[in-house]
């Protein structure tokens, strides 16, 4: 058994991936990872957040609430860069317009 989590440890230190683990007989599954991740995962989550809340109508709120705000630092950032100058529209010369009338 030690060998097989030595070779677990390995490939993770390796690739940078994540193991999950799943218990047949308890239906459950468990994530093994670099515990440096899982202190990022952490630090990221709002304070009290319980990572394992997993209803889809407030994740799906929380994502159109990030989208949102995303949108308005972008519109913001926009609004702030100047244009280049090969980016101004150029004034187009007004035609003279001439209409034709039928003689007589």
């Amino acid at each position: 058994m030690k060998e097989i989590f030595e070779r677990l440890f390995n490939l993770i230190k390796r690739t940078g991936d994540k193991v999950v683990f799943y218990d047949s007989v308890k239906g459950e599954a468990y994530v093994m990872m670099k515990i440096e991740d899982y202190e990022k995962l952490a630090e990221n989550s709002p304070a009290g957040e319980d990572l394992t809340n997993f209803r889809v109508p407030d994740k799906i709120e929380k994502i159109n609430q990030d989208i949102a705000m995303w949108r308005e630092e972008v519109k913001s950032t926009v609004d702030a860069i100047p244009p280049q100058e090969d980016e101004i529209p150029e004034k187009k010369e007004e035609e003279s317009q001439f209409y034709f009338e039928p003689v007589e």
